[in-house]
């Protein structure tokens, strides 16, 4: 019997849906020790002899303002007589009006709170824990994180502690997906995302299922 084809109207399988397919191949029932090694440019640090097993691109956001609300203006004063120097008096007094007002406006705008991207570069992933290579090396070990959430497709929201203080990071990568369900299978099976499969990005099993690409759905437990 034929092998039945996706419909012609089903997006297209991409390396995205790649990259999702072999996360829930890692994250369920694949032997380790046959998992093709991804070569890094510096040694991994969270355990001895630590192995990659996946690398792409990442960008760190952190949530902080870019100001403190202060703002300050110079704005020259033009002297003069007569009805042309009074002209330009009543000109210099508009033009700095409206510099303090934009600048005013500025200052509180970056007052706001925001995500802000603070490292771009590598990710690269273990059973144990991430490094970024930005191109400085940060090692990341799954004790270290306390908290990981999806938040959109590629996109892990995730707090940790480091050596200076609390951290709250947006990091979004292709491989954001494995870095979540790896760090909640081994520190918290209960995670609630990861007991209803919802780590995926909706609609994704059924659109691999359409392609004849059933994914491996990794159980709730540690990955050993």
């Amino acid at each position: 019997m034929a092998k039945k084809q996706p419909s012609p109207t089903a997006p297209p399988w991409t390396y995205r849906d790649d990259v999702l397919s072999y996360t829930c191949h890692l994250a369920g029932d694949a032997d380790l020790s046959q998992v093709e090694e991804v070569l890094a440019p510096f040694p991994g640090r969270n355990v001895a002899g630590e192995r990659f097993w996946a690398a792409g691109s990442v960008v760190v956001s952190d949530y902080r303002a870019l100001g403190d609300g202060s703002w300050s203006v110079s704005t020259p004063f033009v002297f003069g007589t007569g009805a042309v120097g009074a002209g330009l008096v009543a000109g210099s007094l508009v033009g700095g009006a409206i510099a303090r007002s934009r600048a005013r406006q500025a200052a509180a705008a970056a007052a706001v709170p925001r995500w802000v991207p603070i490292e771009q570069g590598g990710i690269y992933l273990s059973p144990h824990g991430f490094h970024l290579y930005t191109p400085r090396v940060l090692a990341w070990s799954w004790n270290s994180i306390t908290g990981a959430t999806m938040v959109a497709p590629a996109v892990a929201h995730v707090t940790g502690d480091s050596k200076n203080g609390p951290v709250s990071w947006l990091i979004q990568s292709e491989w954001a997906e494995l870095l979540f369900v790896t760090w909640a299978n081994a520190m918290h099976p209960r995670h609630p995302q990861l007991v209803t499969g919802q780590w995926l990005p909706p609609g994704w099993v059924e659109h691999a299922q359409r392609h004849q690409r059933v994914p491996a759905l990794p159980p709730a437990g540690p990955v050993t």
